[in-house]
């Protein structure tokens, strides 16, 4: 599999993952890995992070939208709900 970035301008890169938004191959240039923390809901519907943080391999398309996102509402920027 070839990075989708990098066959758009003609090179043939090998990928390392795919996007875990998107799904798109990504090659190292092209990706960015983070951490993101699992919430679950306990009583009285609050959310509770759990640790440690799981890693998130995006490609540089999502990786900017999430970082406009976390501008807009950092509360929920790094987070993945679970129940």
């Amino acid at each position: 599999m070839h990075c989708l970035d990098c066959s758009g301008i003609g090179a043939q890169v090998a990928a390392i993952g795919v996007c875990a938004q998107c799904g798109a191959a990504v090659c190292p240039v092209h990706s960015e890995v983070s951490e993101q923390l699992l919430t679950c809901t306990k009583p009285v519907s609050r959310p509770v992070a759990t640790e440690p943080p799981m890693r998130r391999l995006l490609c540089g398309t999502c990786a900017a939208a999430h970082r406009a996102h976390a501008v807009c509402c950092p509360q929920t920027a790094h987070t993945v709900r679970t129940s």
